[in-house]
């Protein structure tokens, strides 16, 4: 088992913790997803290290000890700190998951990457408005109803929401531990949730960016298989890889074959 390294680091635009997993190997940046955090993501992370990369996990802006005070939005906050950490270790892929996928793409054009491998992007710039209007709607509908839950003080309930569509599991059957976790970043989930909704990717974003594979389960919410789709469309360089039995969250509770997909995607 690869052992963990965290530390926090002071950069000329904020403050970053960074995770590292495995002493050596090939430096790999991972993105996590919304409502997650690096630890999360160990068993995906020593898998990785486990097949000779060094995998860094930041914590996005917002969570653990990361703030980039100076950002117009939280995903250009967490695309800062994608880059930052992609030039100082020299990383030359990055994946990312959900949010983090979203971030990694944002950060690609800025930084020399062979690979970038993304597990279901939330690309909502990728979607097509009228083919995909009513998951569109429903999106924004699960947003707003986050919005009121978390500005009537009714944390959980915000989150339970936004759990409800994305996770695999549903919030009654969460540890209590879990449930508590998610609650205490309600108020970041909302945020976060309201900031990729509004990303619109400029077409330059997409040509400039690297060979990228992007992965999508079978069981994942329609709209993220959609959203890989509209990717498809945009990135002149990329592949599909799909997974059987494996929903949005699968990074982190279908560990062996989002790794293998991981994997045999990188340089």
């Amino acid at each position: 088992m690869a052992a963990r390294q965290s530390e926090i680091v002071q950069t000329g635009f904020g403050q970053v913790e960074v995770h590292r997993w495995g002493p050596g190997g090939r430096p790999l940046v991972l993105l996590h997803a919304a409502a997650t955090g690096p630890k999360a993501y160990a068993p995906l992370a020593e898998r990785l290290a486990e097949a000779g990369w060094q995998c860094l996990v930041p914590a996005l802006h917002g969570y653990g000890n990361s703030r980039v005070p100076g950002a117009a939005t939280a995903v250009e906050a967490h695309a800062a700190i994608a880059i930052w950490l992609a030039e100082v270790s020299g990383a030359r892929a990055l994946v990312g998951h959900s949010m983090g996928g979203l971030a990694g793409l944002l950060a690609a054009p800025s930084v020399a990457l062979d690979r970038l491998v993304l597990f279901e992007p939330i690309l909502f710039d990728a979607l097509d408005p009228e083919a995909d209007a009513d998951l569109i709607a429903a999106e924004a509908e699960m947003a707003a109803a986050m919005q009121r839950h978390l500005a009537d003080g009714r944390d959980e309930d915000a989150v339970r929401v936004f759990v409800e569509v994305w996770n695999d599991t549903p919030w009654a059957d969460l540890p209590e531990a879990a449930r508590a976790r998610l609650t205490a970043q309600a108020a970041g989930v909302v945020a976060d949730t309201q900031a990729t909704g509004g990303v619109t990717i400029a077409p330059e974003i997409w040509t400039a960016a690297p060979p990228t594979t992007l992965i999508h389960g079978d069981r994942s919410p329609e709209i993220a298989r959609r959203m890989v789709a509209g990717a498809m469309r945009h990135l002149p360089r990329a592949a599909v890889t799909p997974l059987s039995g494996v929903g949005h969250m699968g990074p982190l509770m279908r560990t062996g074959p989002v790794a293998e997909a991981i994997l045999a995607a990188l340089p």
